[in-house]
């Protein structure tokens, strides 16, 4: 098609890349050896493949990605078990993906319906009823809506619709190209940010469709993501009306869509019991966290604040576990049960016009999380020794990393022992604050995180 065969070999050449890296992963699961974090890497890698041929028109690469990742994506989020049948469609898939890019000039020739069928029939015998219906039945849009013709699962669209936002995009090729992007860099931008659900071309309505240039194009795409519309199109140098809020209700799923939650109160909330996310699993500490890592246990009911307690000018003091980390001389504590997990300091993708506390956002295990510096977000000098590791939080039912020196301990703390905060001078202010409390001579500040970080887990966490 005109231009976009200028624009293929580059895509085939990054996937060749990834085609390896799918099939080392797929021969581990076959094993039985892999771990969460090799099928959350599979995953990535054909979502990439399929984002990509989505972009250059290779609609048989992308309808046979999509199928395998529908499969993984019910893998990694423990709702399919990798049995031999789901790893033999798997691979049976991948061999055909293989002899797609190899006869890529006759990829049309190649048929896929062999593969396609043998995912459909390992999904229908290892999922449940709730499950399979949920993945069978696709959220088409409302007709109402003016949304194209997207066919994503009802069970990837709800997963979504929990975890962060979604945006329709609207991209000009020829726009693009002025901005200085190519359609394979703006695809890789994406995917460092989030997720490519469904994508459409728009062509011309008038013309030889055999001889389109790309910059004649325009591609409607669906993008989950957790960033909020004004970082995103910020970091993908789009304007404002080339992004627009989609919402549960647009699908006909009747879930209100979380990208305008109301402003927050200065309130201590109830919060609720943790629920299950792909994040909970047994996290590998870095080498300055402790030996025992602080994954924290889900319990059984969500612990209530009296109203009293609501209308008290200060938040109300509460006992329990606290994680405890360093920043500088200070020591810091939060409640355990707000921790997800501690990782060393992974890679980021910074965003542009982001807080200068908001660091950028992270790949983990799939998801893309936001992370923040807590030293700049407490009014703290910055860090100059460079060691640092990353605390995953769960604020409210949020996910977020903050970045601190060095994680401590988990201690137990009593009720009497701790103290109200008193007034500070500094640019802390008292209500980030649940108490203070002496331990082993040293004063620990425990931070208040539903308030502290309200803002930025309304925008920007998963």
């Amino acid at each position: 098609m005109g231009e976009f065969d200028d624009i293929i070999p580059e895509y085939v050449t990054e996937s060749r890349e990834l085609l390896e890296s799918i099939e080392s992963g797929l021969l581990r699961l076959e094993e039985g050896g892999a771990q969460d974090e090799t099928v959350h890497t599979v995953f990535r890698a054909i979502h990439s493949i399929k984002g990509g041929a989505g972009f250059v028109g290779l609609t048989k690469i992308e309808r046979l990605a999509h199928k395998m990742e529908d499969l993984l994506n019910l893998i990694r989020n423990h709702d399919l078990e990798p049995s031999q049948a789901i790893t033999d469609s798997l691979l049976q898939s991948l061999d055909v993906l293989n002899s797609l890019f190899e006869r890529i000039g006759e990829h049309e020739d190649i048929d896929i319906e062999g593969p396609m069928r043998a995912l459909a029939a390992a999904l229908d015998s290892g999922v449940d009823t709730g499950v399979r219906q949920q993945v069978q039945a696709k959220g088409a849009p409302q007709p109402q809506t003016g949304l194209p013709a997207f066919e994503v699962s009802e069970y990837t669209l709800n997963n979504k619709f929990k975890q962060g936002n979604m945006f329709l995009l609207t991209l000009d090729m020829a726009k693009l190209e002025e901005r200085g992007l190519t359609p394979i860099q703006l695809v890789n931008e994406m995917l460092s940010m989030g997720e490519i659900l469904d994508s459409r071309l728009d062509l011309p309505q008038v013309g030889d469709a055999a001889t389109y240039e790309v910059a004649q194009v325009r591609f409607q795409v669906l993008y989950a993501t957790v960033l909020d519309s004004d970082l995103m199109t910020a970091a993908l140098h789009l304007e404002p009306e080339e992004c627009r809020a989609v919402s549960a209700q647009d699908f006909g799923l009747g879930q209100a869509a979380p990208s305008a939650p109301p402003a927050p109160e200065l309130q201590t909330p109830a919060r609720p019991a943790p629920r299950p996310q792909p994040l909970a699993q047994t996290p590998a500490a870095p080498p300055t966290a402790p030996a025992a890592t602080p994954a924290p246990a889900a319990p059984s009911a969500p612990r209530a604040v009296a109203p009293a307690a609501l209308a008290a000018p200060e938040p109300q003091s509460r006992a329990g576990e606290y994680l405890t980390f360093s920043m500088g001389a200070e020591s810091y504590g939060v409640d355990i049960l707000q921790v997800q997990e501690i990782i060393g300091m992974p890679r980021l993708t910074r965003l542009p016009r982001a807080p200068e506390h908001m660091l950028g956002v992270m790949n983990l295990r799939g998801m893309v999380v936001p992370v923040l510096d807590m030293r700049l977000k407490l009014h703290l000098d910055g860090n100059e020794n460079g060691e640092a590791v990353v605390v995953v939080l769960r604020v409210g039912d949020k996910i977020m990393g903050a970045v601190v020196d060095s994680v401590r301990d988990v201690v137990q703390l009593d009720e009497e022992r701790i103290q109200t905060p008193p007034d500070f001078a500094g640019g802390l202010r008292r209500d980030y604050l649940r108490g203070l409390c002496h331990l082993d001579d040293q004063m620990i500040i425990l931070l208040e995180l539903d308030r502290l970080l309200a803002q930025e887990a309304l925008s920007n966490a998963v």
